[in-house]
């Protein structure tokens, strides 16, 4: 069957047609200036660490509550690379965005290099940490007592 077009109806489709051709394409994602690149790949590497904190935090618990004699050099080590952390964000402070580009980029990417080292720190604390544990002996067992047959 067919439908008969009104002239209300086919000049609104004509109006919307003609509105849709005029409208400008949509512009293409703008490529970040290379400081902002610099910038995200640092706050990225800052996000994987922090991700890691809490793997810090388990194994230092794990390390104390074994009361290894020789655990003090790995939990000074994981406290070490919490410091470093910490002391990395609080030292951190983006430049102005408004600043010399060549400038941002240059503390993005100086930044960058402080951050590998505490990267660094704590890859080797962990993997040290981690192979400690796994060289302790297993905790004493407690035998379970049986119940008595009166």
């Amino acid at each position: 069957m067919k439908f008969p077009l009104t002239n209300a109806l086919r000049a609104a489709l004509l109006a919307g047609a003609a509105t849709l051709a005029a409208c400008p394409a949509p512009a293409p994602p703008r490529q970040p200036s290379p400081a902002q690149a610099a910038q995200r790949a640092l706050m990225a590497r800052h996000d994987s660490l922090m991700a890691r904190m809490d793997q810090l935090y388990a194994l230092k618990a794990k390390i104390s509550a074994a009361h290894a004699p020789a655990a003090g050099p790995y939990l000074r080590g994981l406290v070490a690379a919490d410091a470093a952390m910490m002391h990395w964000m609080h030292q951190y402070h983006a430049p102005d965005t408004t600043g010399a580009p060549a400038a941002r980029l240059a503390y993005f990417q100086q930044q960058q290099q402080v951050l590998a080292e505490v990267s660094r720190q704590f890859q080797a604390t962990i993997d040290s940490a981690t192979l400690f544990l796994q060289q302790l002996p297993p905790p004493p067992t407690t035998p379970v007592a049986k119940p008595s047959s009166n």
